[in-house]
């Protein structure tokens, strides 16, 4: 089926991505991957793998990573910086990328009025939180304002589920933390991150009770996702679950080559590899 359709990513850094401070990352991921390309070969990349767009988080200032850490506390300058990188990448390509900005939400007024200059200023499709990263859970007050945002402004919010692969309080990311986020905003479409491992059957219980929650197999290799996700998608979730790259903390050829090799029926594959994705994030492609 390789070469049939082309693949959509819907988690991707830039290629100027730093690794972060912190040596377990190190040691999982490897220094070598972040060595740095340019954006001329990320895209020759994808061309090699047949991606057609990816979805680009944008590369905020790496920082230590504490046990305990409640925002980022990222200024203004540095926000408009690294939105404008993204921004770059999607005007000298224009169909082949689109932004997710990535927000504190502690910073809460102010974090509104960020999420809201990245969709509207910079042209970004996807809010995305990393509530490890934050130090609270998803259904911690603070959040509250953003996710009315995103229901106004008719964009998806994509939240890490699961432990983290750095040494981030992994409690927060516990996917039960949504149930209540989701009941209370229906209107909202939530897009869980990188599978929700150990907790992906309970992930697979929201895709089940709620129509607006999703699920990405980013941070994991194909051949690695839990065989339990695939036995859903087979059976009442095709809609529900989307590939991803991570590039560069994985490797995207592998992940790419790999992805056409699950063990999904032919129509859920497609939708899981392209379809589901397009759909969920509101994609406009080019031709």
């Amino acid at each position: 089926m390789a070469g049939e359709y082309k693949l959509i990513d819907t988690v991707a850094y830039p290629p100027s991505m730093k690794i972060p401070a912190d040596p377990f990352v190190t040691k999982v991921f490897g220094e070598k991957r972040f060595q740095g390309a340019t954006l001329e070969q990320m895209v020759a990349e994808m061309d090699r793998c047949s991606i057609q767009a990816s979805i680009i988080t944008v590369n905020t200032p790496p920082g230590p990573f504490y046990p305990y850490r409640v925002g980022q506390k990222t200024d203004e300058a540095a926000f408009d910086n690294v939105c404008k990188e993204v921004a770059g990448m999607m005007s000298k390509y224009p169909g082949r990328f689109f932004g997710a900005v990535a927000i504190d939400p502690t910073g809460m007024m102010k974090s509104v009025r960020q999420l809201e200059r990245a969709i509207r200023d910079y042209n970004f499709s996807v809010c995305f939180i990393l509530p490890a990263r934050v130090g609270l859970p998803p259904n911690h007050a603070c959040y509250f304002p953003i996710y009315a945002k995103c229901v106004e402004l008719g964009v998806p919010v994509r939240m890490n589920v699961g432990l983290p692969a750095f040494q981030g309080a992994g409690w927060v990311q516990h996917p039960m933390h949504l149930d209540e986020v989701l009941l209370a905003f229906p209107e909202l479409t939530v897009v869980g991150a990188h599978v929700g491992h150990p907790w992906h059957v309970e992930c697979i219980a929201l895709l089940q009770k709620y129509p607006n929650f999703y699920l990405l197999t980013s941070g994991w290799v194909p051949k690695r996702v839990p065989q339990e996700l695939w036995q859903f998608a087979n059976s009442r979730g095709a809609k529900k679950l989307m590939w991803a790259s991570d590039y560069p903390l994985l490797p995207m050829d592998r992940c790419a080559r790999e992805a056409w090799e699950v063990p999904l029926k032919e129509e859920v594959k497609r939708r899981y590899l392209r379809d589901n994705a397009i759909e969920t994030f509101k994609l406009r492609l080019q031709s």
